[in-house]
């Protein structure tokens, strides 16, 4: 099994430098599996906790590929959500003890052959695959928010809008940059046209 991780003391992953910890700053949300693909993918998106850093990804995915078994222990019946999405222990485990699926393996940051993936949760459920490879998929999208006094917004609408004359297309490497400059003009436009025109939404 190939990996672009590192498990941490079976609660936490390491991934590009980055510290993950999916038992407290992140919760699961569901798993889809794609049978034609033989690919599971294990979502999580950042906990509304008030110690979860502002800077922490939004989202995550541990996605499996070429995925040849799947075990899945039921969970707890009288189980709450926060039982049900709190990721209680992930460990490697060897694939010839599949009768146990409530222990880990201490200490192992990297899959030995043959080793299986156990994700362990607060519910008791349990969630056991073996695959040829499994890697962390990152999210961290942030909305840009940029504030601009009256005078500001003048300038700057008039800055933009020669670069978006017919005669500068040329400029952009590609639709995507025009695309964002036209938008950011168009916020600005409303900015500046808003104010004096009540039904401009409207229009």
């Amino acid at each position: 099994m190939k990996v672009n991780f590192d498990i941490l003391e079976n609660y936490a992953l390491t991934y590009e430098g980055r510290h993950i910890d999916l038992h407290n700053n992140f919760d699961f949300v569901g798993f889809d599996y794609n049978v034609s693909e033989r690919e599971i993918r294990l979502n999580w998106k950042k906990s509304s906790g008030k110690w979860v850093d502002k800077n922490e990804l939004s989202s995550l995915t541990l996605v499996h590929k070429a995925v040849t078994f799947l075990k899945i222990i039921e969970q707890d019946e009288k189980s709450n959500y926060d039982d049900d999405s709190c990721l209680g222990e992930i460990t490697f485990f060897p694939s010839t003890a599949r009768e146990i699926n409530d222990s880990i393996v201490p200490k192992q940051s990297k899959p030995k052959d043959g080793d299986d993936i156990l994700y362990i949760f607060g519910n008791g459920q349990c969630i056991r695959i073996h695959c040829e490879e499994v890697e962390v998929s990152v999210s961290n999208e942030q909305n840009l928010k940029i504030e601009f006094t009256k005078d500001e917004a003048l300038v700057t609408f008039e800055f933009l809008s020669r670069f978006t004359e017919s005669e500068q297309n040329g400029i952009f490497e590609d639709q995507a940059e025009q695309k964002v400059l036209c938008l950011l003009e168009g916020q600005l436009e409303k900015q500046l046209v808003e104010p004096f025109m009540p039904n401009y939404k409207d229009i």
